[in-house]
């Protein structure tokens, strides 16, 4: 399902893992000092557009982004375990492999996680989901489901995978999302 409503996504804040360059998936990692500040950066800039709800994944990185937002905003935080970034099993709480590429691609699955494709189909499925609600929903979520969703839009113009906290606008249109940086 791609619909014509216009929606916001923001990924988390920057979390020491980030940093570190190790594995996140599922694993509840905190935002550092700069991903705090970067989430107050992106509520403030937030601030200005017409959000009518925020819905997000319920791990702490995604969770403190979207309270900074619901504060500065008056708005309360629906959280959906479905928003939640890829499992990747053993992986998770160690540092990038070599088979990370294979996993984006859908040639490897982790031991004890889930596929790339029930990975998509779950992000896609929660992502329409939110955006059903009508227009002007923020999703604040992982990178891991901007990556997901390219495997059902195309983005005018690409971007594999947005930088931390960068609130964007996003317009549906055919097949297609059109996204615009906001306070960049």
């Amino acid at each position: 399902m791609i619909t014509n409503t216009p929606f916001y996504f923001l990924r988390h804040g920057q979390t020491q893992w980030n940093v570190d360059k190790i594995i996140q998936g599922q694993s509840d990692s905190q935002l550092n000092d700069v991903g705090r500040a970067q989430a107050l950066r992106a509520a403030k800039v937030l601030q200005t557009e017409p959000i009518a709800r925020i819905i997000a994944s319920p791990l702490s990185r995604t969770r403190h982004t979207a309270e900074a937002v619901a504060a500065l905003n008056g708005l309360e935080i629906i959280y959906d375990d479905d928003l939640m970034e890829c499992h990747l099993g053993d992986h998770q709480g160690e540092p990038y492999g070599d088979w990370v590429p294979d996993y984006w691609a859908g040639k490897y699955v982790p031991p004890n996680g889930e596929s790339f494709q029930q990975f998509c189909e779950r992000a896609w499925g929660a992502m329409q989901n939110a955006i059903s609600l009508g227009p002007n929903t923020l999703i604040v979520a992982h990178g891991g489901l901007w990556i997901a969703a390219q495997e059902y839009v195309a983005l005018e113009p690409p971007m594999r995978l947005p930088q931390n906290a960068l609130p964007m606008s996003v317009v549906q249109s055919g097949g297609a999302w059109s996204f615009n940086i906001l306070g960049g």
